[in-house]
This record gives structure tokens, sequence and C-alpha cells, in this order.
């Protein structure tokens, strides 16, 4: 089954997005922890602030209702209404109000709508002392108190009637001072709203739930999950479904006490806020970096595209395709290594088209040279038999050498490559027949270092063409012949071939490997086949192998070439 590639594009979008959400998460769980715990730590200490204000103020609310009442116990002329009511003039009841007013209001803790009613109450007689108890209903209110109440007596509690929701009542036995005996009731209607002012706690928790309790019992209407929570310590509690912070403070040195109940949701509700707003940005953000993100890769994916595109053309055989110049860094190393591939593979295309020509005009030489072979080699038999039947030894040995070298020629002529041992053969058929033709004016000599070098192999017609021109072109030139030496050895992996004459010699410099079209000089030393060789030695190892010529006029030629150490037989046939 084929392995599915992955994609860089893909792998970039998923790094984009991971290095965006790591953070935003991370800051996401750090807001749920870290900020959750601290607001509510600070809700804790608003609420524990709150709570202390409303309870000092509760307290002094209190307070100045129990002066009320001293006050009212102690004056002469209350005492005076409640021992005798009917005869007491009205100027006296204006005197105790007045008087009463003075010691109420005085300081800003008491709002007046808090305090309904104030009255004195016997048996026989009725008395409000604000004005605020004169209306019918509120004086049903306080008669029903008084009948359904009668009995309780503590500057400490405060009462109410399940009838009357909104209002508690502070009830205190009212005594003669000279007798303590007792002569009525003061009855205090109070609303329980205003007895504890949340307004400022409520501007910050809307849904905070503040309960104004005595002995235990809510003074106003509240659910019934509040009412089995009152009493419990301070802390978060859970009721019901929701969660809440509680926290309670006593109104020393009454009876009642203040419960507060704050939504954990609200409290928290500003950090979710907050992170509703982060994620959202945060979104925002991601999704500003995926197109960013996207267009970065489509424009830096675009010289890539083109360089797929000449990568297409330079593999359907286009050698003269190149890459235009990159306008980014990362990409320009890649588009000099692609135009310097396309100059290798074009250069490498070039040696090798000119190897081929090379090679295929050695093949039509050597083709020419070898009209009708078989022909050929019967007329040189049948000369051969001839000279032997005449006892002409010399002619037929000339004869036979010359059918050795035609044949060995015919022999190897798809050979690219053959053994010094073959190579050599065929030097010595040359040198057989140049001896016949000079006489004891030539001589010549083969040194061979080990005789493990015939089993190497070198390029077809190498040695012959260098002996050729030695004799050709430096001893025939020469006046009583000379001699030609052939030496071969071995040194560091590479076999060294080197064929020496005492012959007319020659200025060295004259001759350019580089050239191969005949010129005047080519007649004289055959530039064009010592060119032809050394340019098949490169062409087949290397720029490292090759062929070194030494000679001075009159000073004779020294022909080196150096081939690799060889023995495969890769390359053999064409």
């Amino acid at each position: 089954m084929k392995r599915k590639k992955l994609s860089l594009t893909a792998c970039a979008l998923c790094l984009c997005c991971m290095l965006i959400l790591f953070p935003v998460i991370c800051s996401i769980v750090y807001f749920s922890t870290a900020v959750a715990d601290r607001m509510e730590r600070n809700a804790q200490e608003t609420v524990s602030f709150y709570l202390e204000q409303i309870a000092g103020d509760t307290s002094a609310t209190l307070s100045t209702l129990r002066n009320c009442i001293y006050y009212l116990m102690s004056d002469s002329s209350a005492q005076s209404l409640m021992r005798d009511p009917v005869n007491t003039p009205s100027s006296q009841r204006l005197a105790v109000e007045e008087g009463l007013n003075r010691a109420f209001f005085v300081g800003s803790q008491l709002e007046q709508s808090t305090v309904t009613g104030l009255y004195l109450i016997s048996d026989a007689c009725y008395f409000p002392i604000l004005r605020s108890g004169i209306y019918a209903g509120t004086a049903a209110r306080v008669m029903r108190v008084y009948e359904t109440l009668g009995d309780k007596n503590s500057a400490r509690d405060l009462y109410k009637l399940p009838e009357y929701p909104d209002y508690c009542y502070m009830i205190v036995d009212y005594f003669d001072l000279d007798n303590m005996a007792p002569l009525g009731k003061i009855i205090i209607e109070l609303q329980v709203d205003g007895l504890a002012d949340t307004a400022a706690l409520n501007t910050i928790y809307q849904q905070a739930a503040v309960l104004l309790t005595t002995a235990g019992q809510p003074l106003s209407e509240t659910e019934d999950l509040f009412a089995q929570a009152i009493g419990a310590g301070s802390g978060y509690l859970k009721l019901g479904n929701r969660r809440y912070y509680h926290a309670r403070q006593a109104l020393l040195p009454t009876h009642a006490a203040i419960d507060i109940f704050i939504p954990h949701s609200e409290i928290v509700e500003t950090s979710r806020e907050t992170m509703k707003v982060y994620i959202f940005f945060s979104m925002v953000v991601l999704a500003l970096t995926l197109a960013l993100g996207v267009a970065a890769i489509y424009l830096f994916y675009k010289p890539l595209r083109q360089m797929l595109q000449k990568l297409d053309r330079l593999a359907t055989g286009d050698l003269s395709v190149r890459m235009e110049e990159s306008p980014y860094v990362e990409t320009e190393g890649m588009t000099n290594a692609f135009n310097n591939m396309a100059d290798n593979l074009e250069a490498l295309f070039g040696e090798v088209y000119e190897q081929g020509v090379l090679l295929r005009d050695a093949e039509f030489r050597l083709l020419e040279s070898q009209i009708r072979p078989h022909f050929i080699f019967n007329v040189l038999e049948l000369i051969n038999i001839r000279c032997m039947e005449a006892g002409e030894t010399g002619i037929c040995r000339m004869v036979t050498n010359l059918a050795q070298l035609l044949r060995v020629n015919i022999s190897h002529k798809h050979e690219q490559t053959i053994t010094f041992q073959e190579e050599l053969r065929y030097v010595r058929y040359y040198l057989e027949l140049q001896k016949e033709r000079f006489g004891d004016s030539l001589n010549y000599s083969i040194d061979l270092e080990d005789p493990e070098i015939l089993r190497y192999y070198l390029p077809k017609l190498t040695i012959q063409p260098l002996v050729e021109n030695s004799i050709v072109h430096g001893l025939e030139p020469k006046r009583g012949g000379g001699t030609v030496r052939l030496s071969i050895w071995e040194e560091e992996r590479a076999v060294c071939v080197r064929v020496s004459d005492d012959g007319v010699g020659f200025d060295a410099t004259q001759i350019d490997f580089e050239q191969t079209h005949r010129t005047e000089l080519d007649a004289k030393h055959n530039q064009v086949a010592v060119a032809n060789i050394a340019r098949r030695i490169q062409l087949l190892y290397g720029k490292e192998y090759g062929l070194h010529i030494q000679s001075e006029p009159g000073k004779g030629t020294d022909i080196t070439i150096t081939l690799p150490a060889d023995i495969s037989e890769r390359g053999k046939r064409e």
C-alpha cells in the first residue's frame, strides 16, 4: 500500500494554529483558575466591607430606637400621659412628640421613611407619637399587633405578623417609674426593607440577596433555600442548582443578624465576559494569521511551482531551460543548484555527443581501411604460399605480419577497450612490418614492468598511433634511422605508457589538444591523432588522466600516457 505523503502547507497551517491556540488555552486556564480565585477573594472582601457598612447602619438605627424607648420611659410628660391619659391636655401630648422628635432624629443614622409609627398603647388609650401614626390603616395594624403580640417585651428583638410581611415591630413594656407598675406598651413599626440599605451592594452584585433575621427567622419574605441556609457559616455553599457565597454578621447587642447571599456566577461573570472577549479576539487573530499564512505560503510556493515547471522541461530533454533569479534568499541556493545542474548536464551531453562522434569517426576510418577483408586475406595467403614455394622467407614473414595486423584490427572492430596484451600484439605486428621496411636502421624495444599489466584494459588504437608518429615524423626525417622505446609501468592505481624516440623532435608548445581541425602544422606532426587520443582518454576516464608530450627540435620526443588501472570489462562492447 502506498504511504500517504504529508503536506507542507497543512503542516505549516497546523503549526500556526498551535502557536496561537497554545497561549490562548494557557490564558483560558489562567483566567479560569488564578483570575477566578482572585475575583472570589475580591468578592469576599467587597461583601465583608458592605456587610460591615450595612450592619453598622442597621445597628445604629436599632440603637437609636432603643434610645427613643429609654427617652419615653424617662420623660415626665410621657409618664403623666400614660398615668392619666384622659385628663392630659393636648399641649402636653405635643410636647412629648416634639421632645421625641428631637431625640429620635438626631444625626443621620435614621431615615424617617424607615419608622412608619411609634405608639404608646394601653388598654384605655392609644397615642400615636409620630404624625404618620394618625392614619387609620396604620392604627389598625398597630392595634392588631398589640392584641396579638401583647405578651412580647424586648428591646433586642424585632417581631412581625405573617399578614404584614413588609413591617416589623419593636415591642417594650412601659412602666411607672415611681412604683414600677406596667402602664402599657411602646410599639415601634418599621419597614423591613428600610432597615438594611443594600443599594450600594446591589450596584455591584444585582442578584445579591440581603436578609435581616431575628432569632434565626427572616423578617422579609425570601426563598426557602435562603431560609434554610440562615445561620450557616460564611463561605461558599450550594443552594439548589446554584453556588452562592454566604456572609453573616450579628447586630449586637440585639438578637438580629444580616445574611448576604451572592451567586457565584455573578462573582465570576466579569472574568467570563473578559474570557469571551479574549477568545473572540483570539479567534480573529487566528483567522487573520491563517489568512496571512496562506498568502505567504502561496507567495513562497510561486517560485517553487516555477522551479517544478523548469524541472519538468529539463526532464523532457530541454537542456536550454534555466531558472530566473529568485527574489528570496531561501530559494536562491535552489535556483543556483538547478542552473549549475543544467549547465553540467548540457556540458556532459556535449561531451558524450563528442565522444560518440569521435568513436564513430574512428569506426568509419577503420571500416574504410577494411575494404573486402576476406578477399585481401585470401590474396595475402596466396602470396605467402608462393613465397614459401620460392624460398623467400623474409617476404613470407612480412606477409604473415601484415595479415595478422589486419586480422587483429578486424577482430576488435566493435570493441571500445581492449587489454594491453591485445594492444601490444597489434603494436608488435606494426613494428615488425616497419622493421622489414627500414632494416637495421630501425630498432625498437618494449619494456613491461609487470606481466600483470597485460590484464588491464585501455582504449584500442591508443599506443599504435603514437608509435607510428615516432617512426613517420621522428625517425624518417632523420638520417641513419633511430630507436623507438616503449615502456609500461604501474604507479598508485594508474598505468603509465611512454613512447620515446631519438628522432628529429619538434616544438611541443605548438600542440593544442583542444584543436580538432587539421592545419598546416598537423601535416608535420599529425596533431589530430595525438589530440584525439588525449581527448578520448579524458572523455572515458576524466580530467586527471591524459597525455603529456616532451620534445625539443633535434633531441627526440617523449610521449607519456596516464591511464587508470582498469581490470574490469565495462565498456568493452559498444
